[in-house]
């Protein structure tokens, strides 16, 4: 069962996509996820690692959205993601491997959210809420400057936050993503810059609505 990328999973996925760099030259996976914790991201928060159960929601999280980014390098040729549970390296697809297609166990594995928990559909969907709530909420109502929220307003395009509401400011986003998307060609750093003033604006808003 896979189900289609919520918003957080989106973001994850667009903070994965500028980590190209990093994956060439291969990464571990607890740097990933410090990384992720950290500025312009902010994916998880600092309780990521925190107990077992935090521990085992991130991983598997983080290797959904990593082999849903393999399968889409892959097609697009961009390389062959090696997803190692000591690292992740982005190596050159062969030729003569191009077109061949091989059964993964732990992609199927990943690729399922029903493995996340034993129950059904409906509590996998809780499940993923409520992790998703947790990374976010502890940050939620986090003061943000005036400067700052000027920064992120420019960086978004946005005139004006007066009336502005969520379903907007996430349409704006995905506007610029789809602009300014290092799979479309664009800038890691002006991706990130955008990721990290949609994080900010969006905690903004839900802080003060």
């Amino acid at each position: 069962m896979q189900h289609a990328l919520n918003e957080q999973q989106t973001l994850l996925h667009d903070a994965l996509v500028t980590f190209r760099p990093e994956f060439e030259r291969g990464i571990r996976e607890y740097d990933l996820i410090n990384a992720l914790k950290s500025p312009p991201y902010l994916v998880f928060d600092e309780n990521a690692l925190g107990d077992a159960l935090a521990m085992f929601q991130t991983h598997f999280v983080l290797f959904n959205c990593l082999y849903l980014l393999k399968n889409k390098w892959r097609e697009k040729k961009i390389g062959q993601l090696d997803i190692g549970l000591t690292r992740i390296t982005l190596l050159p697809i062969l030729e003569s491997e191009a077109n061949i297609r091989t059964e993964d166990p732990l992609a199927n594995y990943y690729l399922d959210w029903s493995n996340l928990s034993s129950t059904n559909e409906y509590d996998v969907a809780t499940l993923l809420d409520s992790f998703w709530q947790k990374m976010a909420g502890a940050d939620l109502h986090t003061s943000i400057s005036g400067a700052e929220l000027n920064r992120a307003c420019i960086t978004m395009k946005i005139d004006s936050l007066k009336d502005m509401n969520l379903s907007e400011l996430k349409q704006q986003y995905r506007k610029l993503q789809h602009e300014n998307h290092p799979d479309k060609g664009g800038r890691i750093d002006v991706s990130q810059s955008i990721l990290q003033a949609y994080t900010q604006l969006r905690r903004y808003i839900t802080a003060n609505s």
